[in-house]
């Protein structure tokens, strides 16, 4: 995140009962005329305050009606195989383009499962 930030700085942070570990987003935002500046980072926090970073945009100056970057928005964390093992389910946002996907978080490491369902507008 910007230091100094003239802008507002978000923080969401979830975490289940059924895990020792959590998931935080935190977003930045400052419009600047016809543009807007954003930064954010999804990552998830282990017991022992391990980092895992699931998905970040650095710092980026865009247009704000059509933005040239991608957004991540934290959805939800859910059993989807039915494994008892938490996912991470986060919407990619690319402008028109809006898709879901699915991190599996175990033993210090992320790896997307799934990655679909997109829509365009």
């Amino acid at each position: 995140m910007p230091a100094k930030a003239p802008g507002e700085i978000y923080f969401k942070v979830w975490q289940p009962n059924q895990a020792d570990w959590l998931v935080t987003q935190v977003d930045y935002s400052h419009r600047t005329g016809t543009d807007i500046e954003l930064c954010e980072v999804v990552a998830v926090v282990d017991k022992d305050s391990r980092v895992i970073v699931l998905r970040k945009l650095p710092l980026k100056k865009t247009d704000i009606d059509v933005p040239n970057v991608t957004d991540w928005a934290l959805i939800d964390i859910a059993d989807t195989r039915g494994s008892g093992q938490l996912d991470v389910i986060l919407e990619g946002d690319a402008y028109e383009d809006h898709w879901f996907e699915i991190v599996s978080v175990h033993n210090g490491s992320a790896k997307t499962i799934f990655s679909g369902l997109g829509y365009s507008l």
